[in-house]
């Protein structure tokens, strides 16, 4: 079987689905992938980056749906809990 012709039962073919969701399912997605970033060390002006970037289709939707000014709020929050954390790694195991 060819790579770019896989059979049409074959369990490991990637295929993508839309899920219903309403405002409510939308807002906590946005707050997820703000919790996330925000964890990640990521600042204000670099999450909202990623929401208006098309290729974070997930939190592009989320922005187009709920706009900017709602999606800042988010991520304000999200950085007000998750913002103050700063993770460092040392190489050397622990001391």
């Amino acid at each position: 079987m060819p790579y770019d012709d896989p059979e049409a039962d074959d369990p490991h073919v990637l295929v993508g689905v839309s899920l219903p969701g309403d405002a409510s399912a939308t807002r906590e997605m946005a707050e997820a992938f703000s919790d996330e970033f925000a964890q990640m060390g990521f600042d204000r002006d670099r999450i909202l980056r990623l929401f208006r970037t098309p290729f974070y289709a997930g939190a592009h939707a989320a922005l187009q749906l709920l706009g900017e000014a709602e999606v800042g709020r988010i991520v304000d929050e999200s950085l007000r809990v998750f913002g103050t954390q700063r993770h460092v790694v040392r190489s050397g195991g622990l001391r």
